[in-house]
């Protein structure tokens, strides 16, 4: 719920009236686009900054050179040039499985029945490991096939699909057949020439090609990430996604998103595409490790309020709006409460870090874990008074489900998917308005407090949701008059 009232007295001599104009999507978008672009021009300066800071001598950077020169023609002599110039790709090894071995292995059962298999793709996660929503999403669903029927992880190697799980180093390679659906739940980005291939080969079959989308943040907000980044994504796109027969997101803000790009941009997909929406699980830390650092335990043990964040520290997550919010209250001795965030540090976010490290509260009434475990995380958001979500893009927003479960309040940005995953449950404020923010902060710690679990969908449920979804085809409910015009429908 979201309370106007403006507090007993302005916040840093500054007016806090909300403004009660109508804002348009495009009118935020433009916001957004304006602001990132502010952040970006600060986070080149501090890197000139600390690219001046750190200039070596001239003498120095020619004997760097030569060492360079010397080594990489070395390794090509010695046969070993792909160490630095790509020249020989290599399969890498595995560094975080995404699933445990486990007694019951489907795999022969499946690859031998005859009625239409479910591959579910757990390539980049199976090689890269990495903690982060999209691998635990992966995780926790791949982890749940077993549990059923039908269906089991895969993974590419060597340009061939083979089954996660196998009796021995040399799995059998999957042969497809008519029916068969393949999954991508992956961020397949990553090594998107490597499923060109495999998806010709299931088109040729007869097989279904489903990708799941998180979001088209590269696409449609190419200033939140690296221009690296956009080029890479918008290839995947073109390859993998517009290819593909089915088209999930995790939000139906992510599926309208997706629909309005596809119209937009008038490119070409399949006829009979269909684009449906799912809903992600909320108990990703049900396994997580029991132990807790000692500086969580330390941080958490004072009376003092904690409000937490949490979220890799990167321009679209709107952090400084967040700092200056607490500035604000800090400085005019209007509460007494932490800030911790949860993140490691991300793409263009040199100048956050230093304002954060060398802000005069840090360490006293600001902290940043870079680097905790989901036990750290987990005890973080028990003892947190509030969750501050001042995110501008996001495609769900796994913080607002993961403090619904605990039954901490929430303040996030007044975008349309959080309202659609936060509903009513959530204090909305305005998009990139830090005193908006403050205010929202001051009414809440003045409330007693509360906890109040919200409603949330269990990974068991989420799981089922999806392989039920994929399997029965059931993408029913139209989003539009303009999208079902053009072949689109949506599972509701």
């Amino acid at each position: 719920m979201n309370m106007h009232a403006t507090p007993d007295f302005p916040i840093d001599g500054r007016s806090s009236a909300r403004s009660t104009g109508v804002q348009s999507p495009q009118d935020d978008a433009t916001k957004i686009a304006l602001y990132l672009a502010a952040q970006i021009q600060k986070e080149h300066l501090e890197l000139y900054r600390q690219r001046v800071a750190g200039a070596v001598d001239p003498i120095t950077a020619h004997v760097y050179r030569k060492i360079k020169e010397l080594l990489w023609t070395t390794t090509r002599l010695l046969g070993l040039a792909h160490l630095h110039d790509g020249t020989q790709k290599r399969t890498p090894r595995p560094r975080h499985p995404p699933l445990p071995l486990c007694d019951r292995d489907p795999t022969h059962v499946i690859l031998a029945a005859t009625s239409p298999r479910l591959f579910i793709d757990v390539t980049p996660t199976f090689r890269f490991g990495g903690n982060q929503g999209i691998q635990r999403v992966v995780r926790e669903v791949a982890k749940r096939t077993l549990r059923g029927e039908g269906s089991i992880p895969v993974v590419i190697e060597n340009g061939t699909l083979v089954p996660y799980f196998g009796a021995s180093r040399r799995r059998r390679s999957i042969e497809f057949r008519k029916g068969d659906k393949f999954l991508i739940l992956d961020a397949s980005w990553l090594v998107t020439d490597e499923y060109v291939p495999i998806i010709e080969e299931l088109t040729e079959a007869g097989g279904q090609l489903v990708t799941l989308v998180y979001d088209l943040i590269p696409l449609t907000q190419p200033l939140s990430v690296a221009a690296p980044m956009t080029e890479q994504f918008r290839a995947w796109f073109d390859a993998i996604v517009l290819k593909s027969d089915r088209i999930l997101c995790i939000s139906r803000s992510v599926a309208d998103d997706l629909v309005s790009y596809v119209l937009h941009e008038g490119v070409r997909t399949k006829p009979d595409l269909r684009v449906g929406w799912w809903r992600l699980g909320a108990d990703f830390d049900d396994q997580a490790e029991t132990s807790i650092s000692a500086d969580v335990l330390e941080l958490t043990a004072t009376k003092t309020p904690i409000f937490l964040s949490v979220g890799t520290l990167e321009p679209r997550k709107g952090y400084p709006i967040a700092l200056e919010a607490f500035d604000l209250l800090w400085r005019a001795n209007i509460i007494d409460a932490r800030y911790v965030i949860v993140g490691r540090a991300g793409w263009q976010s040199e100048a956050l870090q230093r304002d954060i490290l060398n802000h005069p509260e840090y360490g006293r009434r600001l902290f940043w874990l870079n680097d905790s475990s989901d036990a750290d995380l987990r005890h973080c958001y028990e003892h947190a008074r509030a969750l501050i979500f001042p995110s501008m893009i996001e495609g769900f927003g796994l913080p607002l489900v993961e403090a619904g479960r605990r039954g901490i309040p929430v303040i996030a940005s007044d975008i349309p998917v959080f309202h659609e995953i936060g509903g009513a449950d959530v204090r909305y404020f305005d998009l990139l308005d830090p005193i908006d923010l403050a205010d929202e902060i001051l009414r809440l710690s003045r409330e007693a407090p509360t906890r109040s679990r919200s409603s949330y969908v269990t990974w068991d449920a989420a799981a089922e949701a999806l392989l039920e979804l994929v399997s029965t085809d059931a993408y029913q409910a139209p989003i539009g008059r303009a999208a079902s015009a053009r072949g689109f429908s949506a599972h509701a």
